[in-house]
């Protein structure tokens, strides 16, 4: 009998950084999901407390009843003091009605299928464009030369930051602000530090694209209205550091922990790669649900309810956590293992859905489409040195740090 089967629950500290390095969470999860699927959990080093949830269909139930589970007080594992600290730290995704559908609607029509198709060859040509800067070189870092500069390269061009070094920084400091937790990742201090600095880098951008308005994002949230008044450059800062955080760590974690599975699956990649477009719909969803980037999101319960028989108090913190929903034993078939064909797959990779569900879900699919498809045609004998690996293990965004990859040598076309 192993030591996650015959541990206490009450000894887990789901909010301990640790946690997350354990090679057996999944099975701790899993007994939380079968044992206890609401419990009640500290925060380390202070006195705070929150109730966790580990199955899928509360964290459903909860992120699709934006009355009763509220954003306004901050989506962490603790209330933040002051809504406009935690607007400051993630905009729109700490608003609840009215205000978070009026910031939401200003570029819900930029992210919709119909018009991503317009943006579809701009992202195959950053995808070739990607990988030719490391095609010749008959090795790379997967992790840091194609998953984060994919992503980047994409918000970026929209966003109509000029290339050059600072896209490097914006990817640095998104990784510092949403990578706490991690072993090597930034504390709490210097996390809130790039939050601010991605917003003032937005300011400045903002203001520097009224003098020069462009085909870009920042120029439609400068023309955009909300209640027919113009957003302040201060509101777009925000706006766009939340398009940064959210447009590159979540991508760069799926691509990198996606190609870290197929090389432990060769069958499934070997599959892939030589029937592509058949068996590219589920296999970048399976991709989604057994990464699950984001590691789990809170809500602030507005009034006093019971969930699962315990009562919950107004003001109490709620937690979700996405990894462990998109393994429940009660949704998916053997969820332990990774699938490329697995459907139906109802998993919350992307948000449990609502009115917080996730704004990039269809670019971040186009992105993983085009990227492994170059991928796949033009380094087909890639080979990933597993030994190599290192994840990032986050409290909020997990992913890979280091994968490294060898291939032969090719020149792509121009």
């Amino acid at each position: 009998m192993t030591h996650a089967t015959t541990e206490s629950l009450d000894e887990i500290c789901l909010a301990e950084p640790a946690f997350w390095r354990r090679p057996d969470k999944h099975d701790i999860l899993a007994r939380f999901r079968r044992e206890r699927p609401i419990a009640l959990q500290s925060v380390p080093g202070s006195d705070t407390t929150y109730w966790s949830l580990t199955r899928h269909r509360e964290t459903r139930d909860i992120t699709r009843n934006a009355k009763l589970f509220l954003s306004h007080y901050g989506t962490g594992m603790t209330t933040i003091d002051g809504p406009e600290i935690a607007y400051d730290i993630a905009g729109m995704v700490n608003r609840d009605a009215p205000v978070h559908p009026r910031l939401r609607g200003i570029l819900a029509k930029v992210f919709t299928p119909r018009m991503l198709r317009d943006l579809e060859d701009d992202i195959a040509a950053s995808a070739r464009t990607v990988i030719g800067e490391i095609s010749e070189r008959g090795s790379c870092d997967f992790a840091s030369d194609i998953a984060s500069r994919m992503p980047t390269k994409v918000i970026c061009d929209m966003l109509g930051v000029p290339e050059g070094s600072d896209r490097d920084e914006l990817a640095r400091l998104s990784i510092v602000a949403q990578g706490y937790g991690d072993e090597l990742g930034a504390d709490e201090e210097e996390s809130t530090a790039a939050f601010y600095t991605l917003n003032a880098y937005g300011e400045e951008t903002c203001r520097a694209r009224r003098k020069a308005p462009g085909d870009d994002l920042v120029s439609m949230m400068i023309a955009a209205e909300v209640d027919g008044k113009k957003l302040r450059d201060y509101d777009i800062g925000i706006y766009f550091q939340l398009l940064i955080t959210a447009g590159i760590d979540t991508t760069t974690s799926s691509l990198g922990q996606g190609l870290g599975f197929l090389a432990r699956h060769p069958d499934q990649w070997r599959s892939w790669r030589e029937d592509y477009d058949r068996l590219a719909a589920t296999a970048m969803e399976e991709i989604v649900r057994y990464a699950t980037p984001v590691v789990h999101f809170g809500r602030t319960v507005a009034r006093d309810t019971e969930i699962l028989g315990q009562r919950v108090a107004g003001g109490e913190q709620v937690v979700f956590w996405y990894v462990s929903a998109n393994r429940d034993e009660t949704v998916f078939d053997d969820p332990q293992s990774f699938d490329i064909r697995r459907s139906p797959n109802d998993h919350v990779g992307f948000g449990g859905g609502g009115v917080h569900h996730c704004l990039g879900i269809h670019l971040a699919r186009r992105e993983m489409y085009h990227l492994f498809k170059v991928l796949f045609e033009t380094l087909p004998d890639l080979e990933v040195d597993l030994d190599g690996m290192q994840e990032i293990n986050g409290l909020f965004i997990n992913g890979m740090r280091h994968l490294p990859c060898r291939y032969t040598p090719v020149r792509m076309n121009a």
